[in-house]
This record gives structure tokens, sequence and C-alpha cells, in this order.
């Protein structure tokens, strides 16, 4: 079935009131507004009296009888019109038109500049909802003009709140619309009327719920819920109603649970009732379609679900609601085409024609998918397959009408399953011979690539093809000093004496200069992308690597339906193969368990290790060429989490690393843009910052034992001595190569001095320091360094380090968690790793948690030793925690820590007089698997391990 969740469901809808409604129910309300109004008839409470009397079904028509008695009488009072507006919307969307302009009108010839943007906001609403998007645009810029000109900082806030509305109904730049609305909500609670409060949080709440912050968008409505319930506003109500059941219907999608259909249908038919009683027939539509979506198949329910869609289309049409009949005709055809194709294919391309009639690219796109889901249930299945790609080239527009990445990233992971159910659904066809078994994977591998990583791709393309776009000097001018004020803001919240009043106060205003500067920041460059083909990733790959591109979907949705299952293609210069692996919902509590038992530091974790390498690497690596020897992993969902280099072929075998280079990689699309690039000497600087001192900033007394915290209590994170000494002993690896090192410690280790850096010379930058990293806010994570100058907060954020410009360089971040962060369905994860490849950065490695100081610092010191004798970024890293695995040390402590990049980066030449490549202690140099020599190898290293550890027990 086509999901609701890409939609942002009317977020205009919300009435535009001056002041607070309260339901009457007693009969001689009207009379008593008649009376109110023959007593002030200049003032909008008396006009706003009939509207609170005509909240249910009961009473509206005598309620609007009365008021059209009155505008008859008292033409030149444009708030009654208003007023009848409001009430028209309700049922007569059509004549609510007419009605606010006419009203909007009037109060522009009086130079009444609340009443025309009241007036203004809901014509704009209604003229949305019919689709007439340009004039919608032209009183959105209207109401804009007058709210400046007013200096009324309320109507301030309601043009912000409409600008808004206007990017979400559109999906156009739902990161902007998210960050009007935060601006709105600061200058709206807790002071602003009901009726503004209700108007901000209703496309607060759908924004948030459409970037898929969930939590947020229940928190919202919870919000909107009391104060519908305070003011006895039925039509609130049967907005909340609705939403909270899509809301949920979008959640239960993300994380299917087996049960969960009848509760879903439970809010939905409560969302139908409430919007019958509040006589609202926008919502009535909308409620129907979403229980009609939830329906089985069985006969009761499929009659009932055609008689809810027949009344859905019916209501729209006679209302002139262009945009829910299109949505409920598009239903309707995917519940069809099991039972009446030629009925689907008219209803589906009937909303087809209709979104594309008003110039709707969230609805054009949502169309389309309709079309592909039909054309998978009636055509065969290669017509059906160039029907989804086709739906998936919509959704692109979609995407391109973002400003910003981070809106591009957040919208675009919205549709991550409609690419997961198209390439599972194409392997699928390889399989039944549907499909050629090799068009089948270059079809799934080239829908795969045009998922992963889009935004950073674009970023890296735009960032060498494109010139650097110049900044207006005023606009840098103001930039710089919102930076300076976001610096001097998180120094305050850094102070360990803060109250709780003023930590609240001061996060506020951060979450304000965070917004202007995002505004202020230099449109996002595009670039024209071209994916990597799967025959060019074949024959780019070196003889001993292999790609295993992960695509992690369900395998059906909540009405059963096949949705493409998971897979792994496994891609090597001599061909590719795809396996099937568990589905997302099985996998992510499987992942959760090993990464606790890892946690648990007893060895406790082998049987969970042997079972996900069973179910996800076991038969993709039987099939691989006997040269492989590095594995460059392409995560996808909960795998983004997953410490591959702690699986195992048996719960008391060796580990994978002991096997094989690892390596992350966004996408082989960003790999060949790596690799493509000219080849830099392995020569020039590292840079090395270890253990910064902030001065009066931290206890300087305290000594931490791990390297990470959380944003409240950086200020009482204390000194890492071990990474002092990890610094020093960089250095001594590094110093007679030809990558010479630069040590800052302490005080020296600051975010100053790693700014003012010559990027063009550094080769290596290590990091050993405390980190941040902030799920509910990514660009709040950070790297914890001296400040270093009075401008600088010491926290070196994604915002800061993308401006870095780093050049193919190696990224060593030895702290918290600098690989792990809020997670984006096909965007991966956002973490600092990711920003350090926005700078430029060829490699980063990173960890998945926080790591011990000692234990940091001794791996390190390991991979350094390594990397130095010339070894490669991934080679280096297996041979250093191969030897912590031979010495004893726990999965902890070792495979969390990775490479993520180009696996083949060797930064560093080695001098004369050092080992060869691949030398250190390991007794096999070069390891390859499927010799007798490697696996006698792995044996005699397992067992050596296994004895210090009976060993270690009987002591």
């Amino acid at each position: 079935m086509g999901r609701l969740g890409g939609f942002t469901l009317g977020v205009g809808l919300a009435l535009c009131v001056p002041a607070r409604v309260a339901a009457s129910a007693e009969p001689s309300a009207l009379a008593k507004c008649e009376e109110a109004f023959n007593a002030h008839p200049e003032g909008s409470d008396a006009a706003m009296c009939f509207f609170r009397s005509a909240q249910g079904l009961e009473g509206r028509d005598e309620a609007r009888r009365r008021l059209q008695g009155l505008i008859a009488r008292h033409p030149d009072r444009p708030w009654l019109t208003l007023v009848l507006g409001h009430m028209e919307l309700l049922s007569e969307p059509a004549r609510a038109e007419a009605s606010y302009r006419r009203a909007a009108l009037a109060f522009r010839d009086l130079g009444d500049a609340e009443g025309e943007v009241l007036a203004g906001i809901n014509l704009r609403s209604v003229l949305g909802m019919r689709g007439q998007t340009e004039e919608a645009h032209q009183w959105v810029l209207r109401v804009g003009e007058v709210a400046r000109a007013s200096g009324d900082p309320k109507l301030e806030v309601r043009a912000l709140i409409l600008e808004a509305a206007e990017l979400s109904d559109l999906g156009q730049d739902l990161g902007r619309a998210y960050r009007l609305l935060k601006r709105a909500e600061a200058l709206t609670f807790p002071d602003g009327t009901d009726g503004m409060k209700k108007q901000l949080l209703s496309p607060l709440a759908t924004v948030s719920m459409n970037l898929g912050r969930f939590d947020e968008a229940r928190d919202l409505y919870a919000r909107l819920a009391e104060l519908a319930e305070r003011t006895k506003d039925a039509g609130t109500e049967a907005r909340v109603r609705f939403a909270l059941a899509n809301l949920a219907w979008r959640q239960k999608e993300e994380r299917p649970e087996p049960g969960g259909r009848p509760e879903l249908m439970r809010l939905a038919r409560e969302a139908v009732a409430a919007s019958q009683r509040a006589g609202s027939k926008v919502f009535e539509t909308m409620s129907l379609r979403l229980l009609a979506e939830l329906l089985g198949d069985a006969p009761g329910e499929r009659s009932e679900a055609e008689d809810a869609l027949g009344r859905c289309i019916d209501i729209a049409r006679e209302k002139d609601l262009p945009e829910r009949r299109i949505s409920c005709l598009w239903t309707r055809a995917e519940r069809r085409a099991a039972v009446d194709a030629a009925a689907a294919w008219r209803d589906v391309d009937e909303a087809l024609a209709l979104a594309a009639e008003h110039d709707n690219p969230l609805y054009l796109a949502s169309a389309w998918r309709a079309r592909s889901t039909v054309a998978f249930r009636t055509r065969p299945l290669p017509e059906a397959l160039a029907e989804a790609e086709r739906a998936l080239d919509a959704v692109e527009v979609l995407r391109q009408w973002q400003r910003d990445a981070t809106s591009q990233a957040e919208l675009f992971s919205g549709w991550a399953s409609d690419y997961h159910r198209l390439a599972g659904r194409t392997l699928d066809a390889g399989e039944t011979s549907a499909v050629p078994s090799r068009e089948a994977l270059e079809r799934a591998f080239a829908v795969s690539e045009r998922l992963r990583a889009r935004t950073l791709f674009e970023a890296l393309v735009a960032s060498r093809a494109l010139p650097t776009q110049a900044e207006a000097p005023e606009q840098r001018k103001a930039r710089d000093g919102v930076l300076r004020s976001l610096s001097v803001t998180q120094r305050r919240l850094l102070e360990p004496a803060l109250s709780a009043s003023e930590r609240t106060s001061l996060l506020g205003a951060l979450q304000e200069l965070e917004r202007r500067e995002r505004e202020l920041r230099p449109a996002a460059r595009r670039a024209e992308l071209s994916f990597a083909s799967l025959a060019a990733t074949e024959q780019r790959l070196g003889e001993e690597e292999a790609l295993l591109v992960f695509l992690v979907g369900a395998d059906h949705d909540l009405q059963g339906g096949h949705t493409g299952c998971a897979w792994v293609l496994a891609v090597t210069r001599e061909g590719t193969r795809a396996y099937r692996i568990p589905e997302r919902a099985r996998l992510r509590p499987s992942v959760a368990l090993l990464s606790g038992l890892i946690e648990r530091r007893d060895g406790s974790e082998g049987g969970a290790a042997a079972a996900l390498y069973t179910q996800l690497l076991a038969p993709a690596l039987r099939g691989l060429p006997a040269k492989v020897s590095r594995l460059l992993l392409v995560p996808d969902g909960p795998l983004h989490d997953l410490p591959f280099a702690a699986l195992r072929e048996r719960a008391d075998g060796p580990p994978l690393m002991a096997r094989y280079e690892l390596a992350r990689v966004p996408s082989a699309s960003l790999l060949h843009h790596w690799r493509e690039q000219p080849a830099r000497p392995p020569e020039g600087e590292a840079l090395v910052l270890a253990d910064p001192d902030r001065g009066d900033t931290l206890q300087g007394a305290k000594v931490a034992t791990a390297r990470g915290g959380v944003f409240l209590e950086t200020a009482s994170l204390g000194a890492l001595p071990e990474a002092r000494r990890e610094g020093r002993t960089v250095s001594e690896a590094l110093a007679a190569t030809a990558v010479k090192p630069r040590l800052l410690v302490g005080a020296d280790a600051s975010e100053q001095a790693l700014k003012a850096s010559s990027w063009d010379a550094v080769r290596i930058l290590h990091v050993a320091a405390h980190a941040v990293v902030d799920v509910e806010s990514p660009e709040r994570s950070a790297l914890v360094l001296a400040p270093g100058a009075e401008g600088e907060d010491g926290l070196l954020q994604p915002r800061e380090i993308t401006e870095l410009r780093l050049r193919d360089a190696l990224v060593v971040l030895s702290s918290c968690r600098g690989a792990s962060g809020a997670l984006l369905a096909g965007e991966g994860v956002l973490s600092l790793a990711r920003a350090f490849f926005e700078s430029g950065a060829r490699a980063v490695v990173a960890s998945l948690w926080p790591m011990r100081d000692a234990e940091a610092a001794a791996l390190l010191e390991r991979y350094y030793r390594h990397l130095a004798a010339g070894q490669g970024a991934s080679s280096a890293l297996r041979e250093a925690q191969r030897e912590a695995w031979e010495d004893g040390e726990p999965a902890a402590m070792w495979a969390g820590l990775g490479v993520m990049g180009d696996a083949a980066l060797v930064p560093v030449r080695p001098a004369a007089g050092m080992a060869p490549h691949g030398l250190g202690r390991s007794l096999v140099p070069g390891l390859a698997v499927g010799t007798g020599l490697v696996a006698l190898t792995l044996f005699g290293l397992w067992r050596h391990r296994a004895r210090r550890q009976e060993g270690a027990g009987r002591r």
C-alpha cells in the first residue's frame, strides 16, 4: 500500500484566529453573540463569538444564517466576513475562499494589518487545498510584507508560520520550514494566544513527523490535544486524532511488530468519528483514506475499504479538494489492483493527471509511487520494475527542491523504503528469471547507489568540480557575528555553576543562533552526479578486494505485502552475486545484543557474533575468490552500528579481522570518487593534538578513564594522561618517516591552532581527546579541545570541521564514538567522521563506542607502528587489532575502532631501514585466505589465545 508518511497532510489547514476560541453549547449563545456585536461592532471578539458557537454540527447552520444577516446589515465590518470563512472552511471550503478574499481586501482598504494577515493566511490555506499554488504563493508574500511593515511581533510570528506551511505543503525545503517554526515557537510560548499556539503546533508537529522526528512530533501533538480539550475546539480535536493515527502508522512502518494493525485501525476509526463530529470534511477525507489503507483483503474489510474510499473521493470532488481526491484515488487504485486491474489503472492515471495539473511535486512523487505499486500487481515484472524506476525519478525531483544538505537527507530518508523495495524486487526477478540475472544485479546495484550518501557525494563532487561560491561581504560579516555569539553562548554552557534556569535560557538562545547561522551559510552547490555502475565497480576493485553492499529492507509491510526483503551483494573483480539476509526488524535486536555482550568484557559475545556471521556473511564469503583479503563494507540500517571485526565463523573461533582487512565505505560511487583523485605523495606533516587542557573550564585535578561525555557534562570532563602519552608515541613512530609530526598537547592542543594550520601539507590529523555525540542535534556533536583564543569555545563542531579543507588526508579520532551519531535511512550516520569527509579527508579511523583512555592509547600505538612501516589505513588497523586479540584483550578494546573511506590509502612513506610493508608481529606477512599455510597460522593464533584465556581462568 502507498504510505501516508511522505505527505504533509494539510499543514496549512490550522485556522488562523485572533483570540481564544471556547465552545458554547447554550441555546441562547447566538443571541448573546448578536448582543455583543451590537454593543461593540468594531472589534473581532464579537464576531468570533459566532465561530465559538459553531464548533459542532449542531447549530452551525443557524450560526451561519445569523452571521450572514449581520454581514448584510454591516458590510463595512470585515471581521464578520472572516469568521464566516472560518465556518465555511469546516464544511464548504470552496465558499470559504470567497469569504476570506473579501475580508482580506476589505482589511487592506481599512489599513487593518492584523485583519489582513489573518484573512490572508486562511485564504492561502484554502487556495493551497484547491491546488491554486501560484496565487497561494502571492498571498504568502503579501502576508509577510504586511506583517513586517506593521512592526507587530505577533503578526511577524504568524508570517513565519505561514512561510513554513507553504514550504511543507509543497515538499520544499522541510529543514528550513522546521527552523522557521522553531523560531516561531520561541516567540509564541509561553505568552502567545491559544489561537497562535494551535496555528504553530500543528505544522511543527507535521514537519517534525515528515523529517522522521517521531518522538518530537508525538510531544507536539500531545500539547495540541491539551489545547483542543481546554478550548473545546472540535476541529482541532479532529486534526489531532488523525495526526496521532498517522504518526502511529509511520512508526509501525519503520519498526513493524506482529499484531500492530488492530490498534492502528482503532485509532483510524476514532479519527473518522472525530472528524464527523466536528463536521470537518477535510479531515474526514484524510481519516477515511487512512482507515482504508489499514483494512485487509477479507471480503468484509475489502467492502468497507471500497465504501470509505468512495466517500472520500465523493467528498473531495463535491468540496473541490483536489489533493484529497488525488490521494484517495491512488489508494483505491492500489487496493483494486488485485481484483480489477482495469479500474485500478483508471484510478491511478486520474490521480497522476490531477497531480500534474496542480503542480505539487510531493503529490506527483506519491502518485508515481502508487502507479508502480499497481504495476507490480497487474503487469509483468520487467514492466513493473521500469514503472518503479520512473517513480524514483519523481522522488529525486522532489529532493532537489530542498535548499540545504540536511533537508535533502532528512526528506530523502523518508523514501528509502521505496529504493529497498525496488532493489529487492529486482533481485527477486533475477532469481525467478523474469529478468536476466546479470541485468537484475546491475539494476539493483544502480538503485542502491542512488540511495547511498547522496548529500555527501554531491558535496564532495561539487567541492572539486565547482568554484567556491563567494559570500557577499555583509553576509560574511553577519555570519561571523553569529559564530562569535555561538562561541560565547557555548562557553557559558560549559560553566559548571550554571543554574537550571540559566541553562534553559542559554539553550534557547543557542537554538536561535544555530538557526541564524544555518540561514546565513552559502547555499549548497549542486553538482551533476554520475553514479558508479556495477561493471565499472568490478573493474576498479583490486584483486584482493570484495565490496559487500547491504540492502536491509523489510520482508513485508503491515498488510502483508511483499516489500523486497533484505540482501547483500558481493562484488569482486571476477563478478557479483546476491544473497538473502534477515530483514531489518530481525537484525536490529541482534546487533544491539552483540554490542551489549561485548560491553560486558567477559568473552560472552561469541555465540551472538557467530550467529550474525552466519546470517550476514557466511554464504557471501564462501563464494569469494581465494585472493580476497580486504572487505569493503557498505552498511545499511542497523548494520551501521555493527562491529564487523568481532564477527566469527564459530563461537570459539578467530574473529573476522584475523582473516580480512575491513573498511566501511558510504557507497561505491564515493569510493571511486576518492580513488580517481591524483595520489598525493606519502609525505608532509602529521598534526597530532593530545589531551587538550581547557584550563578553568575543566576540573584540572580530575583524571578521566574514558574518552567521552555528553554535552551538559562536558564542563566536568577530566584530563587524559594516556592520551598525552599516546601523542608522544605517535610522534615518535612517525619521526623517522617522510610525514613529520607536529605535536600539540595541553593548552596548545587548541581549536584555534587547529584552524590556523596549513592544511595543504597535512597528511595525517590525529586527535586524542574527549568527544561529544549529540544524536538529537548532530550539529552540536564536537571534539573537545582547548579554546586557544578568546573567540573560540574549544568545541570543534561539524560546521567548523567542514571548513578545514583537508586534502585526501587520513584522520584518526582517538575519542568517543566518532563513527556514531544520528542515523538517516540511505544517507547514513551523521557523525563527526562524516564531517571530516566533507572537509576533504580520504579515510577516517574512528570508534563506534566510548574508548577507555589506556586501551585507546595502546591500540593506537600499535596502529601507528604498522602505519609508519608503510602499510595502508585498513591493513595497519587489522594488524593492530589482531595483536590485541592475540594478547587476550577483550573485543570492547579493539572491535569498535574501524576505518571508513579509502582503505587502500597509504599516508606514510617509511624511512630507509624500517620493516617492509606488511611486517610486524605477524607470523605470515600479507595473509591471504584460501591457503593451507594461512589456515594453519589462524588455527595456531586461535589456540594461542584460547590457552591464554584458560590460564587466566585458572588464576
